[in-house]
């Protein structure tokens, strides 16, 4: 059987590129030499992104408008992200999002709906519309960007925490499923990371900075480090999963905060 062969420089699609891991991914495989394909609603944000890596790192760069959440929208994406750059290897699904602290029962159908659809259902329509163009290319790399939600559970964070619980088991199936063929496929499952992330879902940036206070939160980059250091492995190796977490996070409810 004939070994699929790594390109030199591999074909990275990224969703949610826009800005936070999505962006630090973007500039660190641009400066390992991957040629990239950026989707984002912000379309204006992921053009100017693939024009100063272009510039910068002499790379094939395509940036257009994707929503995760509807079906044609992914599809037309990634099939003219592989026209333009002439393949695929490398899929960072990273769109995702949290949206507001609620309990379950109080939750309205929009917010649930929002997170479902972007955190789950956008990683299928992702992944469904990339691999045949990765299996066509011969060799490739699945990212999924997880949380320790989907490890452990907190209160008013049911819906968040159900959608990456599912992601988990969405990926470990996938793992399974593919078993056999030269794809990898690595989760990498971040504690606090110091985005936007926390702006989105609380809506205030006084609580949305409370929440990194007194302690040192992650950053986009330790995240973009992670899938940097995975897709270097060499091929047979397949770094399942990745739980990573700032030293001051030990788990969901502890948290080490300087007085």
């Amino acid at each position: 059987m004939e070994k699929p062969m790594r390109p030199e420089h591999p074909i990275a699609l990224i969703t949610g590129a826009s800005s936070g891991i999505g962006e630090a991914t973007a500039r660190l495989l641009a400066a390992n030499g991957c040629h990239l394909a950026l989707g984002a609603r912000r379309v204006n944000l992921v053009k100017e992104l693939g024009g100063e890596l272009a510039a910068q790192h002499g790379i094939q760069t395509f940036a257009s408008y994707v929503d995760v959440r509807d079906s044609a929208s992914v599809k037309s994406f990634v099939d003219d992200a592989a026209k333009a750059l002439g393949g695929l290897h490398v899929v960072v699904a990273n769109a995702g999002l949290a949206k507001r602290l609620d309990r379950v029962e109080a939750i309205s159908e929009e917010t649930w709906q929002l997170m479902l659809h972007t955190n789950v259902e956008g990683v299928i329509r992702t992944f469904q519309a990339a691999l045949p163009h990765i299996r066509k290319s011969g060799w490739g790399h699945l990212f999924t960007i997880g949380s320790v939600a989907g490890h452990n559970v907190y209160e008013n964070g049911g819906v968040y925490c159900a959608s990456k619980y599912a992601l988990r088991a969405l990926v470990q199936t996938l793992r399974i499923e593919l078993c056999g063929e030269p794809i990898r496929l690595t989760s990498v499952d971040p504690g606090l990371v110091e985005t936007n992330f926390s702006r989105v879902r609380l809506e205030d940036d006084a609580k949305a900075k409370a929440v990194y206070q007194g302690m040192t939160p992650l950053v986009a980059g330790d995240i973009a480090e992670c899938i940097r250091w995975a897709l270097a492995l060499p091929d047979h190796v397949n770094i399942d999963e990745i739980i990573i977490a700032p030293r001051d996070q030990a788990s969901v409810y502890k948290v080490h905060r300087k007085m």
